[in-house]
């Protein structure tokens, strides 16, 4: 037997310690530094005011109510991950449109705010934002100004200006770019027509960029503003919330984003103009465009009920578009369906809780006997309301139906079927290792037990990292992720986090993803899953 050693449950300890001290005092979720929204229908956002969805469309203010609406990133976000060091950098991309024929509101802002609760801050030409900073209060703001404010004598009604903890602005300059010859071209913001911006901040320099061009124009060269500015103070202070602010004042108003991108310490992931809700927002244009909310009477109301019938429609045909491409897109990354529907229902009596083998974050497990089959299968229900999205089950598809080895759980197919997105495995009847270690009721596992399925899980792991035509980093390895099958093999499952890459290639660099307590420290500090950050993992699930 091999000597015990005492580094793991340090390790563990120091580890486990530092998290949790640095969550109690800031309430920032480590590593954290990526936010990509191509539409926002699955964007984890907190909303107030008149802010809502519109299937993947973000609107801020729509209503001619003299409100305001926020849209906001649901956890703060660190610019200084070691008290003392250096500060990040940022960059940023959003695609918004604000006004159409009838626009009466002042604009929207991008905003760093040291809180995500503005629902009582004044409306109308603050934009939702307080007029200045407070003790309780810091932001750093990017303003699309569409009505000159009489009390601060802005530059113009069409502008875009740099705000920090005043709606005063450091810069500003008429809302336009420079083309490729580098004459300077107007842009009328409140057009309704969708606009992009890129903000790019430099901390080591102190360089503050601010580029717009109309929406799928490549990135102008030269920025529409180039400010020096050190946001050290701010930035450092306190974690910072992300998000959109807007305002409207007695008259209708709208302001919508389409699509949202942000970076620490690199540039933004350019948005995915394919994905983003174009045709939503052309429908909305074409609906205000005959609508006049203030001037309606007997003889146009039929009008107005045709047209939004209209838009109804087109939203419907938009939705079955959108729904056409999804399809497309599992089955070039995925295969066909390899079940039906009724299959699955009928197999599980219609997904009766007699048939439950178990439930989780990510939806319920059933026992079911598909036709012409006299094995028990595993069928995984996906909530809708499930961590679990299309991409991670589209990641578990792809990966797992192409892996073969007696350690890990073998998938036999999936279903979709409308909101429904279900996975077929082989039937683990022992369930899950932390059944066995943490369930008083379940017998008690011999040291010749564990360590079977210790080995078994190694075996498994290291197929992954070195005996598979590729590399495959699981990035969540634990025991409740480990299925025991009748002869109590260890079979490692969930692959929905898993990232693939070749052979001798650095691991590409993603957002923080795992359970806490089974990540390794550079995990959390740098974002890089690697197959040292797996066996980090298997580590911790080896001596719990």
């Amino acid at each position: 037997m091999a000597p015990f050693s005492w580094q793991p449950f340090f390790l563990t300890f120091v580890f486990l310690f530092l998290t949790t001290a640095h969550l109690h005092a800031s309430e920032v979720i480590p590593g954290v530094d990526e936010l990509v929204y191509n539409g926002f229908l699955k964007a984890d956002l907190n909303l107030d005011g008149r802010a809502f969805l519109i299937e993947d469309l973000l609107s801020l203010t729509n209503i001619p109510d003299g409100t305001s609406g926020h849209a906001f990133c649901s956890y703060p976000l660190s610019f200084q991950r070691i008290p003392g060091g250096s500060i990040s950098s940022f960059s940023t991309t959003f695609v918004v449109a604000i006004g159409f024929q009838r626009y009466k509101g002042h604009g929207l802002a991008f905003v760093l705010s040291s809180t995500n609760d503005l629902s009582d801050n004044s409306p109308g030409q603050f934009l939702g934002l307080l007029s200045s900073s407070s003790d309780d209060h810091v932001f750093f703001a990017v303003e699309l100004d569409t009505v000159q404010n009489p009390e601060f004598k802005d530059t113009d009604n069409n502008h875009v200006g740099i705000n920090v903890n005043s709606l005063v602005s450091v810069e500003s300059h008429t809302a336009g770019f420079y083309d490729s010859s580098g004459d300077f071209q107007n842009v009328e913001l409140r057009s309704g027509k969708p606009v992009q911006l890129w903000v790019d901040y430099d901390s080591k320099s102190n360089c503050l960029n601010v580029t717009l061009a109309l929406y799928s124009m490549p990135k102008p060269e030269l920025p529409l503003l180039s400010a020096s500015l050190n946001l050290s103070s701010l930035l450092s202070s306190r974690s910072l919330y992300a998000g959109f602010s807007a305002a409207s004042d007695k008259f209708t108003s709208e302001h919508y984003v389409l699509g949202w991108s942000f970076k620490l310490d690199a540039e933004a992931e350019p948005l995915d103009y394919s994905q983003l809700p174009i045709e939503a927002v052309k429908v909305l244009r074409h609906h205000a465009h005959f609508q006049d909310p203030i001037h309606l009477n007997i003889l146009g109301a039929p009008l107005v009920t045709s047209f939004a019938v209209l838009f109804v429609l087109a939203i419907l045909i938009c939705h079955h578009l959108r729904n056409k491409k999804e399809d497309k897109e599992f089955e070039i990354m995925c295969g066909p369906p390899s079940f039906t529907y009724k299959e699955l229902f009928t197999s599980t009596d219609g997904f009766n809780d007699k048939m439950l083998l178990g439930k989780g974050g990510f939806g319920r497990v059933y026992e079911g006997t598909l036709p012409n089959s006299a094995q028990s299968n595993a069928i995984k229900r996906v909530s809708p309301e499930s961590k679990q999205g299309k991409r991670e089950f589209m990641a578990e598809i792809a990966i797992l139906g192409r892996v073969r080895h007696r350690n890990l759980v073998q998938l036999l197919g999936y279903c979709r079927y409308k909101k429904e997105l279900l996975l077929v495995y082989d039937c683990m009847p022992n369930g899950s290792l932390d059944n066995y270690l943490y369930d008083k009721g379940k017998p008690v596992l011999d040291w010749v037990q564990r360590l079977h399925i210790i080995k078994g899980v190694a075996s498994g792991l290291c197929y992954l990292h070195e005996d598979w035509e590729r590399v495959i980093i699981h990035r969540d390895i634990k025991a409740s992720n480990v299925l025991l099958d009748n002869n109590m093999n260890g079979r490692l499952s969930d692959f929905g986090l898993a990232r693939v890459h070749e052979h001798g290639v650095d691991a590409h660099i993603t957002r923080v993803a795992g359970t806490w307590g089974y990540m390794a420290p550079e995990l959390a500090r740098l974002g890089k899953a690697t197959k040292a950050t797996d066996v980090f993992a298997f580590g911790i699930f080896r001596w719990r």
